[in-house]
């Protein structure tokens, strides 16, 4: 007799075997793939992975090194150019003082802080004189004169040939505390009358 083999009536023979024949093809589908690509794969992958971490870590170590130079560079320039300022000082306040027979002359360091550009559409007209946003923060050097003999404290209020003497004076300055192998005075004493064309020699000689 042969044995029963339980398979519901409303099922055919023939439609099991051709599903059974498709799942075999599915089947060796994905074997044909391979456990040990997979695993190449998935171990490539897990290699690029670690190398990627590697490289974040040294990028972040560089930032921070990079972070620590620009900070150290800033301190050091911030130091060096106040002392070539006092330096500078010395001399000018030298140099001034024989160009006008006395009087005072000084450089001095100011912070200016820089106003953020809004534009009027932004903003109500009735608003642009009460905003004052500030940006970030510049230095600069300032020129600080006092003739003798006059109250006269400001470089803009010189006349044209004192205003000359100045820069000339600074120049003299900047030229002893930094010697430049050698200095070309193109048409200095252009703006000079006679008297102070006296002084400018007198520097000169010195």
């Amino acid at each position: 007799k042969e044995e029963s083999t339980n398979i519901p009536e409303y099922l055919n023979k023939n439609d099991l075997k051709k599903s059974i024949e498709r799942l075999k093809i599915k089947l060796e589908d994905y074997g044909s793939i391979g456990v040990g690509e997979t695993m190449k794969e998935y171990e490539d992958t897990q290699e690029r992975d670690k190398f990627l971490e590697k490289e974040m870590i040294d990028l972040e170590v560089s930032i921070e090194s990079l972070q620590k130079l620009m900070t150290d560079l800033r301190e050091k320039i911030d130091i060096e150019f106040k002392e070539g300022i006092k330096k500078i000082n010395t001399e000018f306040q030298e140099f001034f003082a024989l160009m006008f027979d006395g009087g005072t002359g000084a450089l001095s360091v100011i912070t200016e802080n820089k106003r953020k550009k809004i534009s009027k559409s932004d903003i109500d007209e009735e608003d642009i004189e009460e905003i004052g946003e500030e940006g970030e923060s510049e230095e600069g050097i300032e020129i600080n004169v006092s003739l003798p003999h006059k109250k006269v404290k400001e470089l803009h209020a010189l006349s044209c040939g004192e205003r000359s003497l100045v820069s000339i004076a600074l120049l003299f300055a900047m030229s002893q505390v930094n010697p430049p192998p050698f200095l070309v005075l193109d048409e200095t004493d252009a703006a000079l009358d006679e008297s102070n064309s006296r002084k400018y020699g007198d520097m000169l000689e010195k």
